[in-house]
């Protein structure tokens, strides 16, 4: 939000103008002697991704003094420039004009003609994506391959491009972040509620099964910290909600995926092997609203990824069995029952002589244009089942909602 200026001896200051939230700053007030005149409110830009593109404040000059001049818009995921000060006049002193608005503004389209690669990376192996837009940033939190003959994963990353052709990439989190796990950083999601980022990972428990963590951070790239210092969801905890005597009776513990809903009610989803359970979350992330229930769509497999368009509810999914397919159903309630729809990405191949591949997708939307990342086990440099590498792909939409099948591709074009 723009700041005021100072009130000057013998005349008012402007108010600072423009806001970050889509409205115009108030109008400035002037102070004992009257000569300052009232700052006009900044102009807020139209409301994209939650933030606005607002201008400088305008004029606070006395009688005779010339006005400010207004701050430049706010380009996207940065503030606007500082408008100058009116010039004094008889019987006061101008008033400072507002800063502009820091709102995010309209996410500019990758360039036209820009092109990019699949796989995003092959010099590290990544896996399990799971996308994120904040801002005009698209982010990709994902575990990172470090087996050979099997599933070993330590730690996570996260990839990150504001042109989706140009990518960087970190290590964001590592399994020690959890104190009480001792293995497996498996396919995790962030999300943000307030001004806070949660991330969502399945490891293993000690002297227990798999489980679910919360880590929360500041940034989407982190550092992220362990949230509740225990695991939100274990096998003792499912064996309480549902009423279980045995551990084996419970959905396998994996593939978290949470969604904030316009109205800012979480839902957090998971499970593998043909079982999918749902649940609400309360306002601090950290805690279960209500039941989980056990609602599964038609063919998952696992990998759940719940997202919303157009008023609808889209839960994407790896179907069958390995080597899986990524289908989708659809809800009018986070919470289903879902109908299966159709077919998204059809099984990818693997690399010759290896184990079934796995795939896990998620889908994510910047500047108007939807995207699917998923992860390929015959890319390059000796990558395979247990070598995988994170892939991405536009997703297009039919006019009724249903969505076209995917053709893996060589890398974005745009």
């Amino acid at each position: 939000m723009g700041s005021g200026g100072k009130p000057a001896v013998g005349g008012g200051a402007g108010s600072g103008a423009s806001t970050s939230s889509g409205a115009g700053g108030s109008a400035g007030s002037s102070a004992l002697g009257g000569g300052g005149g009232a700052a006009q409110a900044g102009f807020a830009g139209a409301s994209v991704l939650g933030g606005a593109a607002g201008n400088g404040a305008t004029s606070g000059a006395s009688s005779g003094g010339s006005p400010a001049s207004a701050g430049s818009p706010a380009t996207a995921g940065s503030a606007g420039s500082t408008g100058s000060g009116g010039t004094a006049a008889v019987g006061g002193s101008a008033g400072a004009a507002g800063t502009g608005g820091s709102g995010t503004g309209v996410c500019s389209p990758p360039a036209p003609g820009s092109t990019g690669k699949n796989p995003l990376f092959s010099d590290q192996y990544t896996a399990d994506p799971a996308p994120f837009v904040d801002g005009c940033t698209f982010y990709i939190h994902c575990g990172h391959d470090q087996g050979s003959t099997g599933f070993d994963l330590r730690e996570w990353f996260v990839l990150k491009s504001t042109d989706m052709v140009t990518w960087t990439k970190k290590v964001a989190m590592k399994l020690d972040t959890f104190s009480w796990a001792n293995a497996n950083a498996w396919a995790g999601q962030v999300v943000k509620k307030g001004s806070k980022y949660y991330w969502y990972v399945p490891v293993s428990e000690k002297n227990s099964g798999m489980a679910i963590g919360v880590a929360v951070a500041d940034s989407p790239e982190g550092p992220f910290t362990d949230a509740l210092g225990h695991a939100l969801i274990d096998d003792a905890s499912e064996m309480a909600a549902f009423n279980y005597t045995d551990a084996g009776q419970t959905v396998y513990t994996i593939d978290p995926t949470v969604f904030v809903d316009d109205d800012g009610q979480a839902y957090l989803h998971y499970g593998g092997f043909g079982r999918m359970v749902q649940m609400k979350l309360k306002p601090d992330m950290i805690s279960i609203d209500g039941k989980m229930t056990e609602v599964t769509p038609q063919g998952l497999f696992e990998a759940p990824f719940l997202s919303k368009r157009n008023g609808i509810y889209y839960e994407i999914y790896a179907a069958g069995s390995n080597p899986a397919t990524i289908d989708y159903a659809t809800s009018s309630s986070p919470l289903g029952p879902w109908t299966r729809k159709g077919r998204v990405l059809d099984a990818l191949p693997a690399a010759a002589g290896q184990d079934a591949p796995t795939n896990h997708a998620g889908v994510a939307e910047l500047a108007g244009q939807w995207y699917i990342v998923y992860h390929l086990s015959n890319g390059p440099n000796n990558g395979g089942t247990y070598k995988r590498e994170v892939a991405i792909d536009k997703l297009t939409f039919n006019a009724d909602g249903t969505i076209q099948k995917v053709t893996p591709s060589s890398g974005l074009k745009f």
